[in-house]
């Protein structure tokens, strides 16, 4: 029986379980949240052994030249010694500030070391005292990044976050993750950005650096609920399509009528109301985010209606294993 080695200490792994399992039966306290190979907050390094096959899939480049692993993927077959990440993958950051965006939805604010630059659209894990879970970079001015953190009653994080946190209170943050970035994509590329929920965040993001690039051809923005509450940013996103012609925004909700404010939503399942605007995708760039029946269906009906697979990036939210809280697929994995 293989045995693993983390903080001087020797774990036995049974065939087929994998590290984490091991680990947290033996008492260690490693943080951890969507046990599918994800969210990124139980990876660890390989320090000496040989990496097990299948428990790197969707880590960043770098970190996969480092020896990092899904602790929750990886089930060793000789033994191994790990270690939890160095400088560089999981720094120091602090709470610089939180405030609502609607009732259930805050904008957390996180600095964190000048060296540490993910881009807008790519996820961070923040953990404080063993918990951890992954949010979307919304934006980000020098060090400090904008989250958008949704308050899920009885969850292990998030209240804190929306609700508790306080300037100046330490987080350690590890990533970045994803590839729902706009990154070098042409300024005449048509862009399809669809989310429910929290799944805004990246989306507001590429947004942003679309704008900011001098993005010529249309930008569809979906963001749809299950009713009006469930929307935020919309008197920021309504301001921001009356500035830029190109930019076309759309929410919705599956029970829509009249909004808080006044304005008539859009009605019905996202896909349907992204096809009801965009009935041919062929030629287009989309990003699909939030939960994650409604990213695998928008996809399917999107890639249908003319989008190759290959212009389709996702960040499909998925539910922690233990407690029930949200956290996220890499867009690789995301279905």
């Amino acid at each position: 029986m293989p045995r693993v080695t983390f903080a001087g200490r020797a774990h036995e792994v049974a065939g087929g379980t994998t590290v984490l399992d091991a680990l947290l039966a033996d008492g260690v306290e490693l943080p951890h949240a969507c046990r599918a190979g994800a969210c990124g907050a139980c990876v660890v390094r390989v320090r000496s052994g040989p990496v097990p096959p299948g428990c790197q899939v969707g880590l960043p480049p770098a970190w996969i030249a480092r020896g990092c692993v899904y602790a929750c993927q990886c089930r060793p077959e000789v033994d191994l010694a790990i270690e939890p990440l160095g400088e560089g993958l999981r720094v120091a950051g602090e709470v610089v500030s939180t405030a609502p965006l609607s009732g259930s939805v805050a904008r957390v604010v996180v600095r964190v070391p000048e060296a540490f630059s993910p881009a807008r659209g790519q996820y961070v894990t923040l953990e404080r005292r063993g918990i951890a879970r992954s949010f979307s970079v919304a934006d980000r001015a020098g060090t400090a990044l904008e989250l958008h953190v949704r308050r899920i009653p009885g969850g292990a994080l998030s209240p804190y976050l929306c609700d508790d946190a306080r300037p100046g209170d330490p987080l350690s943050v590890a990533g970045p993750f994803g590839d729902c970035v706009y990154g070098e994509i042409s300024p005449d590329v048509p862009l399809l950005l669809a989310a429910t929920g929290t799944g805004l965040a990246p989306l507001w993001g590429i947004v942003l650096d679309a704008l900011t690039a001098g993005h010529r051809a249309p930008i569809w923005l979906f963001h749809g609920a299950v009713d009006p509450s469930g929307l935020y940013l919309r008197a920021e996103l309504r301001a921001l399509a009356a500035r830029h012609a190109n930019l076309r925004y759309v929410p919705s909700a599956l029970h829509a009528g009249a909004g808080g404010d006044g304005e008539v939503l859009e009605e019905g399942p996202l896909d349907a109301v992204v096809l009801r605007h965009v009935p041919a995708t062929r030629g287009m760039r989309a990003f699909v985010c939030g939960a994650p029946d409604i990213v695998q269906v928008v996809k399917k009906k999107i890639f249908l209606a003319g989008a190759a697979t290959r212009d389709i990036s996702s960040d499909a939210f998925l539910p922690a294993a233990a407690p029930s809280e949200p956290t996220r697929a890499s867009p690789g994995r995301a279905g």
